[in-house]
């Protein structure tokens, strides 16, 4: 490991019932560098712990705030 870091992360929200965009930012902490890792891992169990829902499907994975709306969405990078 060289360096550990937060990371906020600016991205849109789109709510395809709504079909409304938003930008929300996310942070993710502590995020490790290593360079011998040719891959960027999201650390799953951090989101949760910040009291977040996780619904997942084929297409990927979107994290819900308490209130019900997405905050984050993923989708697989392979």
């Amino acid at each position: 490991m060289v360096a550990s870091s937060i990371i906020l992360i600016e991205h849109e929200i789109y709510d395809s019932e709504k079909k409304t965009t938003k930008v929300s930012v996310s942070k993710l902490w502590i995020v490790y560098y290593v360079p011998s890792i040719q891959m960027c891992f999201l650390y799953t169990r951090q989101i949760l712990q910040s009291r977040l829902r996780v619904e997942d499907n084929k297409s990927g994975s979107t994290f819900h705030a308490k209130s019900g709306n997405a905050v984050l969405l993923t989708t697989p990078n392979l």
